[in-house]
């Protein structure tokens, strides 16, 4: 997606540390719906990046074209199916931990994180 982005001169990355994050998305967003002034888009900034405005708005002019127009949606799609896959595997290991539970949480009280404990206790 940022290599879509720089196609289109559209420095993204330098400003945002997550492109995709809450920030990035609203901008790609308003991209593909065929926003091109970079004030407005810029404009959907939140927290910290506010801050930033007018370098971010510098770093949004570009030219957004039929290309990254098709393909930025396209990689959102992506992005979102695979955040929702990692969710419903969470959620799925969880479920299976569920008789482990116990267990689980002694190891919580551990400095380790809750994978690692997972593991731990599938593998004992």
């Amino acid at each position: 997606m940022q290599k879509v982005l720089e196609g289109a001169n559209i420095k993204l990355s330098s400003m945002a540390t997550d492109i995709t994050g809450v920030s990035g998305r609203a901008m790609i967003t308003a991209l593909i719906n065929g926003v091109d002034d970079p004030q407005l888009i810029a404009q959907f900034a939140k927290r910290s990046m506010k801050k930033k405005v007018h370098e971010l708005e510098q770093a949004l002019k570009g030219l957004t074209g039929t290309h990254q127009r098709m393909m930025l949606p396209t990689q959102l799609r992506h992005i979102e199916f695979l955040e929702a896959e990692i969710e419903r595997l969470d959620q799925e290991i969880k479920e299976r931990m569920r008789p482990f539970q116990e267990d689980l949480e002694l190891l919580d009280t551990m400095p380790v994180n809750y994978i690692f404990a997972a593991v731990f206790v599938l593998s004992s």
